[in-house]
C-alpha cells in the first residue's frame, strides 16, 4: 500500500465539496451583481418626475416601477381583497378596486389599483365606508407591471368564489366584463378618510442577502479544504511514525 492511499477516498470526495461549494458562491456573488441591479434601476425609476399618463405604452414594461398618476372614479361594489396581507404583524387583505378611467386610455376603460393594506375585521367595505371615495379622483401611485405568473407557492386564484391572492388582470377583467389595463397602480402613502386602506405598500426594494450566503459558500469551501488538509497531515504523519 502507497502512503498516499489512505487519502484516496477523503480527497474524492472533498475535491467535488470544495469545487461545489465554491461554484455556489461564485453563483451568490453573480446573484448579488443582479441584484444590486436591479435595486439601482427600480430606485432611479421612482426617482423620475410622476407621469401623468395619456396612453398604455407598447411596453408595459416600461412602465414598471414608474410614479404614475391616473384621473377616474373608483368602482367600489367591484373591489377585489388578495388574502393574507401582513402590516406590523397584523393579518388582512390589500384592497384592489377599478378604477373607470376619465378618459380612457387607449381605448382602455379601467385600471385596477391596490389602495393598500386594511385589516381582516375591516375587509368588509360597509367596515370603512369613510374611505370609500365617491366621484372624480385623482390617484399619485407606483406602476407595477404583473406577469399574471403565479409563484410556487402561491394558491390559485378562484374567481367564482371570490377568493384572490394575487393579481390577474386577465382573470379580473373577466370578473369585471371590462378592457383593463396591463398593469396595477399601487397607491401611494396619502391617507385615506377613515384611515383606511392604509397606501404605500410597494417593495421597492426586495431582499438583497446574496453576499452573506457568498460570504457562506466560501466560508464552507475553505472550512472543508483545512479538514482535508489537517487530516490528510495527520494520516501521513502515523504512516512515517510506523515501522
Amino acid at each position: 500500500m502507497t502512503p498516499l492511499r489512505p487519502l484516496l477516498w477523503p480527497t474524492v470526495v472533498t475535491v467535488p465539496g470544495v469545487v461545489l461549494l465554491a461554484g455556489l458562491g461564485t453563483w451568490q456573488v453573480e446573484r448579488l451583481e443582479w441584484k444590486t441591479a436591479l435595486i439601482a434601476e427600480r430606485e432611479s425609476r421612482l426617482a423620475r418626475p410622476v407621469a401623468a399618463l395619456r396612453r398604455v405604452p407598447a411596453r408595459v414594461d416600461d412602465l414598471d416601477f414608474r410614479r404614475v398618476a391616473v384621473r377616474g372614479e373608483y368602482l367600489h361594489d367591484r373591489e377585489f381583497h388578495l388574502l393574507s396581507r401582513t402590516s406590523k404583524g397584523r393579518v388582512g387583505v390589500h384592497v384592489v378596486t377599478p378604477l373607470l378611467l376619465r378618459p380612457t386610455l387607449s381605448g382602455i376603460q379601467v385600471v385596477l389599483i391596490n389602495r393598500g393594506w386594511a385589516p381582516n375585521e375591516l375587509a368588509d367595505p360597509g367596515r370603512r365606508q369613510a374611505g370609500q371615495i365617491e366621484g372624480l379622483v385623482d390617484i399619485v401611485g407606483i406602476a407595477r407591471a404583473v406577469s399574471g405568473r403565479r409563484g410556487w407557492f402561491a394558491p390559485e386564484n378562484d374567481p367564482a368564489a371570490g377568493v384572490w391572492h394575487r393579481v390577474d388582470i386577465e382573470q379580473m377583467a373577466d370578473v369585471l366584463g371590462s378592457t383593463v389595463a396591463p398593469f396595477v397602480v399601487e397607491a401611494d402613502a396619502s391617507p385615506n378618510p377613515g384611515g383606511y386602506p392604509i397606501g404605500g405598500q410597494t417593495r421597492a426594494r426586495p431582499r438583497n442577502d446574496h453576499l452573506e450566503y457568498a460570504i457562506t459558500w466560501y466560508a464552507l469551501a475553505v472550512a472543508l479544504v483545512v479538514v482535508y488538509l489537517t487530516s490528510a497531515a495527520r494520516e501521513l504523519g502515523r504512516r512515517s511514525r510506523e515501522p
